[in-house]
Protein backbone atom coordinates (compact mmCIF):
# COMPACT_ATOMS: atom_id res chain seq x y z
CA UNK A 1 0.00 0.00 0.00
CA UNK A 2 1.13 3.67 -0.39
CA UNK A 3 1.99 5.85 2.31
CA UNK A 4 -0.44 7.46 1.46
CA UNK A 5 -2.96 5.76 2.96
CA UNK A 6 -1.36 6.18 6.44
CA UNK A 7 -0.70 9.75 6.12
CA UNK A 8 -2.14 12.18 8.74
CA UNK A 9 -5.48 12.66 8.51
CA UNK A 10 -5.76 9.15 7.23
CA UNK A 11 -7.92 8.07 4.24
CA UNK A 12 -11.23 7.85 4.35
CA UNK A 13 -12.65 4.07 3.56
CA UNK A 14 -14.04 4.85 0.34
CA UNK A 15 -10.79 6.51 -0.88
CA UNK A 16 -8.70 3.84 0.53
CA UNK A 17 -10.74 1.19 -1.32
CA UNK A 18 -10.39 3.61 -4.82
CA UNK A 19 -7.07 3.62 -4.17
CA UNK A 20 -6.63 -0.48 -4.11
CA UNK A 21 -8.82 -0.71 -7.25
CA UNK A 22 -6.91 1.94 -8.70
CA UNK A 23 -3.28 -0.29 -8.10
CA UNK A 24 -4.80 -3.58 -8.88
CA UNK A 25 -5.45 -2.20 -12.55
CA UNK A 26 -2.44 -0.18 -12.87
CA UNK A 27 -0.61 -3.54 -11.85
CA UNK A 28 1.78 -2.26 -9.83
CA UNK A 29 1.20 -4.82 -6.43
CA UNK A 30 4.14 -6.73 -5.21
CA UNK A 31 3.48 -9.73 -3.44
CA UNK A 32 3.79 -8.18 -0.30
CA UNK A 33 1.21 -5.50 -1.69
CA UNK A 34 -1.27 -8.44 -2.11
CA UNK A 35 -0.62 -9.42 1.12
CA UNK A 36 -1.27 -6.06 2.80
CA UNK A 37 -4.86 -6.04 0.61
CA UNK A 38 -6.09 -9.21 2.12
CA UNK A 39 -5.19 -7.81 5.33
CA UNK A 40 -6.84 -4.55 4.46
CA UNK A 41 -10.45 -6.76 3.88
CA UNK A 42 -9.68 -8.50 6.59
CA UNK A 43 -10.14 -5.44 9.14
CA UNK A 44 -13.60 -4.82 8.79
CA UNK A 45 -16.45 -6.31 6.77
CA UNK A 46 -17.11 -2.36 6.20
CA UNK A 47 -14.01 -2.76 3.76
CA UNK A 48 -15.13 -5.66 1.87
CA UNK A 49 -18.46 -3.79 1.46
CA UNK A 50 -17.09 -1.02 0.17
CA UNK A 51 -14.69 -2.88 -1.94
CA UNK A 52 -17.46 -4.55 -3.20
CA UNK A 53 -19.18 -1.10 -3.97
CA UNK A 54 -16.47 0.21 -5.82
CA UNK A 55 -16.07 -3.54 -8.25
CA UNK A 56 -20.01 -2.94 -9.03
CA UNK A 57 -19.06 1.52 -9.71
CA UNK A 58 -16.49 -0.03 -12.45
CA UNK A 59 -18.48 -2.68 -13.55
CA UNK A 60 -21.21 -0.22 -14.45
CA UNK A 61 -19.11 2.37 -15.95
CA UNK A 62 -17.40 -0.59 -17.90
CA UNK A 63 -20.90 -1.42 -19.19
CA UNK A 64 -21.93 1.88 -19.66
CA UNK A 65 -18.34 2.02 -22.13
CA UNK A 66 -16.73 4.24 -19.95
CA UNK A 67 -13.44 2.72 -19.90
CA UNK A 68 -11.66 4.59 -16.98
CA UNK A 69 -8.42 2.61 -17.03
CA UNK A 70 -5.46 1.83 -19.64
CA UNK A 71 -5.51 -2.02 -18.80
CA UNK A 72 -4.36 -5.27 -20.87
CA UNK A 73 -7.06 -6.80 -18.25
CA UNK A 74 -10.60 -7.12 -20.02
CA UNK A 75 -12.46 -7.08 -17.34
CA UNK A 76 -11.95 -6.52 -13.43
CA UNK A 77 -11.27 -10.21 -11.90
CA UNK A 78 -12.41 -10.28 -7.71
CA UNK A 79 -9.44 -13.24 -7.56
CA UNK A 80 -6.60 -11.89 -5.91
CA UNK A 81 -3.43 -13.44 -7.21
CA UNK A 82 -0.30 -13.90 -4.64
CA UNK A 83 1.88 -14.13 -6.95
CA UNK A 84 2.24 -11.74 -10.20
CA UNK A 85 1.27 -13.64 -13.55
CA UNK A 86 3.47 -12.52 -16.71
CA UNK A 87 1.33 -10.58 -18.81
CA UNK A 88 1.29 -10.11 -22.63
CA UNK A 89 2.77 -6.25 -23.60
CA UNK A 90 0.45 -4.74 -26.31
CA UNK A 91 2.20 -2.49 -28.64
CA UNK A 92 1.10 1.47 -29.07
CA UNK A 93 0.59 1.91 -32.26
CA UNK A 94 2.99 3.71 -34.30
CA UNK A 95 5.50 2.93 -31.62
CA UNK A 96 6.91 6.70 -31.21
CA UNK A 97 7.10 8.42 -28.01
CA UNK A 98 4.30 10.95 -28.72
CA UNK A 99 1.87 7.93 -28.62
CA UNK A 100 2.85 6.36 -25.88
CA UNK A 101 2.82 10.19 -24.12
CA UNK A 102 -0.82 10.50 -25.25
CA UNK A 103 -1.58 7.16 -23.94
CA UNK A 104 -0.37 8.32 -20.74
CA UNK A 105 -2.37 11.17 -20.28
CA UNK A 106 -5.47 9.38 -21.13
CA UNK A 107 -4.79 7.24 -18.42
CA UNK A 108 -4.03 9.80 -16.08
CA UNK A 109 -7.59 12.11 -17.18
CA UNK A 110 -9.49 8.69 -16.84
CA UNK A 111 -7.90 7.89 -13.37
CA UNK A 112 -8.77 11.36 -12.18
CA UNK A 113 -12.29 11.20 -13.66
CA UNK A 114 -12.68 7.82 -11.71
CA UNK A 115 -11.46 9.76 -8.34
CA UNK A 116 -13.98 12.46 -8.97
CA UNK A 117 -16.93 9.99 -9.36
CA UNK A 118 -15.24 7.46 -6.48
CA UNK A 119 -15.19 10.56 -4.61
CA UNK A 120 -18.91 11.55 -5.49
CA UNK A 121 -20.63 8.11 -4.87
CA UNK A 122 -17.98 7.56 -1.25
CA UNK A 123 -19.69 11.27 -0.20
CA UNK A 124 -23.11 10.02 -1.27
CA UNK A 125 -22.78 6.64 0.48
CA UNK A 126 -20.65 7.78 3.90
CA UNK A 127 -21.46 11.33 4.66
CA UNK A 128 -24.65 11.88 4.43
CA UNK A 129 -24.78 12.64 7.87
CA UNK A 130 -28.83 12.34 8.59
CA UNK A 131 -29.56 8.75 9.11
CA UNK A 132 -33.51 8.19 10.19
CA UNK A 133 -36.17 5.23 10.72
CA UNK A 134 -39.62 4.96 10.29
CA UNK A 135 -42.84 3.42 11.56
CA UNK A 136 -42.20 -0.45 11.98
CA UNK A 137 -38.63 -0.41 10.76
CA UNK A 138 -35.06 -1.15 12.80
CA UNK A 139 -32.06 -0.59 10.83
CA UNK A 140 -28.30 -1.13 11.54
CA UNK A 141 -26.08 1.24 10.13
CA UNK A 142 -22.19 0.62 9.67
CA UNK A 143 -19.74 3.57 10.61
CA UNK A 144 -16.59 4.44 8.29
CA UNK A 145 -14.57 4.08 11.49
CA UNK A 146 -15.89 0.26 11.68
CA UNK A 147 -18.60 1.26 14.31
CA UNK A 148 -22.49 0.57 14.02
CA UNK A 149 -25.70 1.96 15.07
CA UNK A 150 -28.60 -0.44 15.60
CA UNK A 151 -31.88 2.20 15.09
CA UNK A 152 -35.90 1.23 16.20
CA UNK A 153 -38.51 2.98 14.68
CA UNK A 154 -38.83 6.84 14.58
CA UNK A 155 -35.54 7.32 15.21
CA UNK A 156 -33.59 9.90 13.78
CA UNK A 157 -29.86 11.04 14.53
CA UNK A 158 -27.04 12.94 12.94
CA UNK A 159 -23.42 12.07 12.91
CA UNK A 160 -19.98 14.06 12.22
CA UNK A 161 -16.76 11.89 12.32
CA UNK A 162 -13.79 14.04 11.52
CA UNK A 163 -9.83 13.38 13.12
CA UNK A 164 -10.33 14.40 16.71
CA UNK A 165 -13.86 13.21 17.98
CA UNK A 166 -16.46 10.89 16.43
CA UNK A 167 -20.25 12.70 17.23
CA UNK A 168 -23.42 11.19 17.09
CA UNK A 169 -26.25 13.52 17.98
CA UNK A 170 -29.45 11.63 18.50
CA UNK A 171 -32.53 13.75 17.81
CA UNK A 172 -35.19 11.27 19.19
CA UNK A 173 -35.96 7.43 19.19
CA UNK A 174 -34.04 4.59 20.56
CA UNK A 175 -30.49 3.44 19.50
CA UNK A 176 -27.52 1.07 20.35
CA UNK A 177 -23.98 2.04 19.00
CA UNK A 178 -21.64 -0.86 19.00
CA UNK A 179 -18.19 1.39 19.25
CA UNK A 180 -15.36 0.50 17.41
CA UNK A 181 -11.83 1.31 19.97
CA UNK A 182 -10.15 4.36 19.36
CA UNK A 183 -8.98 6.06 22.51
CA UNK A 184 -7.83 8.89 20.09
CA UNK A 185 -11.03 9.66 18.76
CA UNK A 186 -13.85 9.67 21.96
CA UNK A 187 -16.93 8.47 20.36
CA UNK A 188 -19.95 11.18 21.77
CA UNK A 189 -23.50 11.13 21.38
CA UNK A 190 -25.57 13.86 22.81
CA UNK A 191 -28.98 13.16 23.20
CA UNK A 192 -31.31 14.89 25.76
CA UNK A 193 -29.26 17.44 27.23
CA UNK A 194 -26.37 14.74 27.79
CA UNK A 195 -23.28 13.76 26.36
CA UNK A 196 -22.31 10.00 26.43
CA UNK A 197 -18.89 9.82 26.09
CA UNK A 198 -16.98 6.39 24.94
CA UNK A 199 -13.77 4.71 23.21
CA UNK A 200 -14.66 1.54 23.30
CA UNK A 201 -18.04 -0.23 24.23
CA UNK A 202 -21.90 -1.17 23.27
CA UNK A 203 -24.53 0.88 25.32
CA UNK A 204 -28.63 2.29 24.25
CA UNK A 205 -29.63 5.24 24.34
CA UNK A 206 -33.66 6.37 24.40
CA UNK A 207 -34.46 9.59 23.95
CA UNK A 208 -37.56 10.60 24.61
CA UNK A 209 -39.56 14.06 25.18
CA UNK A 210 -39.01 14.38 29.15
CA UNK A 211 -36.32 11.70 29.73
CA UNK A 212 -33.47 9.97 28.32
CA UNK A 213 -31.77 6.33 29.21
CA UNK A 214 -28.81 4.91 28.60
CA UNK A 215 -28.11 1.05 28.81
CA UNK A 216 -24.83 -0.25 29.45
CA UNK A 217 -24.18 -3.56 27.56
CA UNK A 218 -20.30 -3.74 27.91
CA UNK A 219 -17.54 -1.01 28.71
CA UNK A 220 -17.44 2.20 30.29
CA UNK A 221 -19.11 5.32 29.47
CA UNK A 222 -19.06 8.70 30.99
CA UNK A 223 -22.36 10.88 31.09
CA UNK A 224 -22.01 14.26 31.36
CA UNK A 225 -24.70 17.95 30.60
CA UNK A 226 -24.47 18.97 27.39
CA UNK A 227 -22.96 22.35 26.55
CA UNK A 228 -26.35 24.04 26.47
CA UNK A 229 -28.18 21.84 28.60
CA UNK A 230 -29.52 23.68 32.01
CA UNK A 231 -28.22 20.45 33.76
CA UNK A 232 -25.71 21.16 36.19
CA UNK A 233 -25.21 17.81 37.88
CA UNK A 234 -21.42 16.48 38.02
CA UNK A 235 -20.20 13.64 35.58
CA UNK A 236 -21.47 10.18 36.10
CA UNK A 237 -19.36 7.28 35.08
CA UNK A 238 -21.19 4.21 33.98
CA UNK A 239 -20.23 0.37 33.73
CA UNK A 240 -21.90 -2.97 32.25
CA UNK A 241 -25.71 -3.48 33.63
CA UNK A 242 -25.60 0.43 34.66
CA UNK A 243 -28.89 2.34 33.36
CA UNK A 244 -29.12 6.37 33.60
CA UNK A 245 -32.12 8.23 33.15
CA UNK A 246 -32.28 11.79 33.22
CA UNK A 247 -36.13 13.60 33.80
CA UNK A 248 -36.87 16.60 33.59
CA UNK A 249 -35.99 17.83 36.81
CA UNK A 250 -31.86 16.96 35.48
CA UNK A 251 -30.82 15.14 38.16
CA UNK A 252 -29.47 11.33 36.61
CA UNK A 253 -30.56 8.32 38.56
CA UNK A 254 -28.59 5.64 38.08
CA UNK A 255 -29.48 1.65 38.75
CA UNK A 256 -28.10 -1.65 37.92
CA UNK A 257 -29.88 -3.63 35.53
CA UNK A 258 -29.97 -6.55 33.38
CA UNK A 259 -29.14 -4.64 29.96
CA UNK A 260 -29.61 -7.23 27.96
CA UNK A 261 -33.68 -7.40 28.84
CA UNK A 262 -33.12 -3.82 29.01
CA UNK A 263 -32.79 -3.53 25.00
CA UNK A 264 -34.74 -6.37 24.21
CA UNK A 265 -36.59 -3.55 21.96
CA UNK A 266 -33.06 -3.58 19.65
CA UNK A 267 -34.45 -7.12 18.16
CA UNK A 268 -38.30 -5.81 17.74
CA UNK A 269 -39.56 -7.74 21.47
CA UNK A 270 -41.03 -5.41 24.35
CA UNK A 271 -40.82 -7.45 27.69
CA UNK A 272 -42.65 -6.60 30.67
CA UNK A 273 -41.35 -7.75 34.03
CA UNK A 274 -42.59 -7.17 37.46
CA UNK A 275 -43.24 -3.14 38.60
CA UNK A 276 -44.35 -2.45 34.58
CA UNK A 277 -47.95 -1.07 33.98
CA UNK A 278 -50.26 -1.75 31.36
CA UNK A 279 -49.68 2.36 29.95
CA UNK A 280 -45.89 1.89 30.58
CA UNK A 281 -46.55 -0.64 27.82
CA UNK A 282 -48.89 1.10 26.24
CA UNK A 283 -46.21 4.60 26.03
CA UNK A 284 -43.89 1.60 23.99
CA UNK A 285 -45.56 0.65 21.49
CA UNK A 286 -46.77 3.74 20.86
CA UNK A 287 -42.93 4.56 20.47
CA UNK A 288 -42.64 2.13 17.21
CA UNK A 289 -45.94 2.20 15.23
CA UNK A 290 -48.21 4.54 13.85
CA UNK A 291 -51.26 2.26 15.39
CA UNK A 292 -51.68 4.13 18.65
CA UNK A 293 -53.23 3.00 21.44
CA UNK A 294 -55.49 4.84 24.34
CA UNK A 295 -55.82 3.04 27.63
CA UNK A 296 -58.08 4.78 30.63
CA UNK A 297 -56.28 5.69 33.78
CA UNK A 298 -57.64 2.65 35.67
CA UNK A 299 -56.62 -0.05 33.53
CA UNK A 300 -53.10 2.06 32.83
CA UNK A 301 -52.47 1.57 36.04
CA UNK A 302 -52.35 -2.08 36.56
CA UNK A 303 -49.15 -4.52 36.07
CA UNK A 304 -48.50 -6.09 33.29
CA UNK A 305 -46.05 -8.58 32.61
CA UNK A 306 -45.02 -10.79 29.17
CA UNK A 307 -42.96 -10.43 26.02
CA UNK A 308 -44.73 -9.48 22.64
CA UNK A 309 -43.81 -8.16 19.29
CA UNK A 310 -43.20 -4.79 18.96
CA UNK A 311 -44.81 -3.95 15.79
CA UNK A 312 -48.25 -6.07 17.03
CA UNK A 313 -50.22 -3.66 18.79
CA UNK A 314 -53.22 -5.09 17.87
CA UNK A 315 -52.36 -8.41 19.46
CA UNK A 316 -50.74 -6.86 22.60
CA UNK A 317 -54.70 -5.11 23.09
CA UNK A 318 -56.27 -8.24 22.59
CA UNK A 319 -54.25 -9.80 25.54
CA UNK A 320 -54.60 -6.39 27.22
CA UNK A 321 -58.54 -7.01 26.94
CA UNK A 322 -58.98 -10.91 27.71
CA UNK A 323 -56.21 -10.70 31.09
CA UNK A 324 -58.27 -7.61 32.36
CA UNK A 325 -61.77 -7.88 31.05
CA UNK A 326 -61.26 -4.54 29.47
CA UNK A 327 -62.95 -3.43 25.81
CA UNK A 328 -60.71 -3.03 22.97
CA UNK A 329 -62.52 -0.81 20.42
CA UNK A 330 -60.69 -0.70 16.92
CA UNK A 331 -61.79 2.69 16.50
CA UNK A 332 -59.54 4.31 13.33
CA UNK A 333 -56.89 2.95 11.12
CA UNK A 334 -54.64 4.79 13.81
CA UNK A 335 -56.20 3.99 16.51
CA UNK A 336 -57.28 1.37 19.08
CA UNK A 337 -58.71 2.09 22.46
CA UNK A 338 -58.58 -0.31 25.64
CA UNK A 339 -61.09 0.82 28.31
CA UNK A 340 -62.31 -0.81 31.75
CA UNK A 341 -66.11 -2.64 31.33
CA UNK A 342 -68.44 -1.24 33.17
CA UNK A 343 -69.90 -4.09 35.51
CA UNK A 344 -73.74 -3.69 35.78
CA UNK A 345 -75.62 -4.12 39.08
Amino acid sequence: MTDRIDENPPMSIPEQAAEWLLRWHCGDLSIADRYEYLQWLKTSPVHIAEMLRMCRLYSWLDSAKLKLFVTNEDTFSNVVELAPRERETKKVRGGNRASVWTVSIAAGISALGLAALVGLAGKVMWFDHTFQTHAGEWRTMPLSDGSSISAAPFTRLHHDFGDDQRFISLERGKAVFRVAKDPSRPFMVEAGGVVITATGTQFGVESGDETVTVTMREGTVIVTPAADSEATFASVHLAADDQLTLSASGEPKVVHTDAEQELEWEHGLLKFVDGDTIGDAVAQFNDFNDLKIMVDERTGARPMRGRFDAIDPLSFADTVGLTVNASVVRESPELIRIKATEHRR
